[in-house]
C-alpha cells in the first residue's frame, strides 16, 4: 500500500479539539460519548507529543468514569495524570488532578484523604495564581466542612469559591458554587438566602445548557421553596429536577425528586402518598446515590413512621442513618439523628 494512503498521525491541536467535544458531551451527561472523545484525545495527544493535553485528557476520563461510579477506573486514570504532570514538571495539570483525586476520594467515602488531597490542590493553585482550581479547591473542601458538620465554615469556603470563579470567569464552576452554598444555606435554615443562590445557579445553567447540574439545582431549590410555603414554585421546580435527570439518566436526582415529593405529602398530612414517594427514593437510590444521600432518605422515612405514629419502626430508622452518618463522618448528621432518637425515648 501507498505511503500516501496511510491515515496521518493526529496532531496536538487536533487532540484539543476532541477534548473540546468530550468537554462538551461530560456538560449534557453524555457520559459513554465523553468517555470516548477523551480516549481519543489522549491518544492523539501522545502522538503529537502534548503532554499538557495527555494529562487533561486523562482527568477528563477520571470525572466520567467517577460520574458513572466506576471509582477503581476513576482513580487509576486520575493517579496517571498525576504521574504525567509530575514526572514533566506540569504544575498546573498536577493540581487539578489532585484535585479530582480528592473528588474521587470523597466519592467513595474516603473524606480524610479527600481533604487532604483538596489541601495539596490548593496550595498548588496558590502558588500558581491559579483562582480556578483555588474555587475548586475551596469548592471541595467546603463540602467536607459541611459534611463535617462546620456549616458556618463551609458558607465562607463557598463564597471564596465564588469570588475565584468570577475572578476566572468561570461560569460552570460559578453554577456549582451557587449549587453548594445554596444547599449549606438550607441546613442553616437560611430558606430565603437558599433560593436566592441556587436560583442564581439555575440562571447560569440555563444559559450553559447544563443538564447534570440543573437536574440538581431545581431539586434543590424545591427544598428550600416547600419550607418557605411556596408550594406551586416547589412542585414546579420538581417537575423541572425530574425532566433534567431523566434526559441525563441520572437516577441519584431522580431519588431526590421522590424523597422531596414524599416532604411535601409528609407536611400536607397525605401521609400514605409520602410513604410511596420516600420507598420509591430509596429504590431509585440503590447503586446511584451516594450512601450519604441514602441516609438523608432513610432519616426522612423514620420522620414518616414518627408521624405515623410507629415509634419502633422510627427508631430503627433512625439508628440506620445515624450509622451510616457515622460511617461517612458526618458528624452535624449523626448529632441530628441522635437527637431524634433522643426524643422518641
Amino acid at each position: 500500500m501507498s505511503s500516501a494512503l496511510l491515515p496521518r498521525p493526529v496532531a496536538g491541536p487536533d487532540a484539543r479539539a476532541l477534548a473540546r467535544r468530550a468537554g462538551e458531551a461530560e456538560g449534557m451527561g453524555q457520559w459513554d460519548a465523553a468517555a470516548r472523545h477523551y480516549s481519543l484525545a489522549f491518544r492523539a495527544s501522545v502522538l503529537g507529543h502534548d503532554l499538557v493535553a495527555a494529562a487533561d485528557a486523562l482527568r477528563g476520563q477520571a470525572r466520567v468514569r467517577n460520574h458513572q461510579r466506576r471509582f477503581d477506573e476513576a482513580e487509576e486514570l486520575g493517579g496517571l495524570s498525576l504521574e504525567i504532570a509530575e514526572r514533566h514538571g506540569l504544575q498546573q495539570c498536577a493540581a487539578r488532578a489532585l484535585n479530582v483525586l480528592g473528588v474521587i476520594r470523597y466519592s467513595v467515602g474516603d473524606w480524610a484523604n479527600a481533604r487532604v488531597l483538596y489541601a495539596r490542590a490548593l496550595d498548588l493553585a496558590l502558588d500558581l495564581g491559579d483562582d480556578d482550581l483555588a474555587g475548586l479547591a475551596c469548592q471541595n473542601a467546603g463540602v467536607i466542612a459541611h459534611l463535617q458538620g462546620d456549616l458556618r465554615e463551609a458558607r465562607n469556603l463557598y463564597l471564596e469559591s465564588v469570588g475565584s470563579f468570577v475572578r476566572s470567569g468561570n461560569s460552570a464552576n460559578a453554577m456549582m458554587a451557587y449549587y453548594n452554598l445554596g444547599t449549606v444555606s438550607v441546613y442553616l435554615g437560611e430558606w430565603m438566602e437558599a433560593e436566592v443562590y441556587i436560583s442564581r445557579g439555575i440562571e447560569i445553567g440555563e444559559r450553559l445548557s447544563h443538564s447534570p447540574m440543573l437536574a440538581r439545582l431545581y431539586s434543590n431549590r424545591a427544598h428550600a421553596l416547600l419550607q418557605i410555603g411556596e408550594i406551586a414554585r416547589a412542585q414546579a421546580s420538581i417537575a423541572h429536577a425530574e425532566r433534567e435527570a431523566h434526559s441525563v439518566g441520572d437516577r441519584g436526582t431522580l431519588a431526590d425528586v421522590e424523597k422531596f415529593r414524599g416532604l411535601q405529602a409528609r407536611l400536607e398530612g397525605r401521609l400514605d402518598d409520602a410513604e410511596a414517594y420516600l420507598l420509591r427514593a430509596l429504590e431509585l437510590g440503590e447503586g446511584a446515590a451516594t450512601e450519604f444521600d441514602l441516609a438523608v432518605i432513610v432519616r426522612e422515612l423514620g420522620q414518616l413512621r414518627q408521624d405515623q405514629r410507629r415509634p419502633g419502626e422510627a427508631r430503627e430508622l433512625y439508628t440506620r442513618a445515624a450509622d451510616t452518618f457515622n460511617a461517612v463522618g458526618a458528624v452535624h448528621h449523626v448529632r441530628e439523628a441522635e437527637d431524634r432518637l433522643q426524643a422518641l425515648a
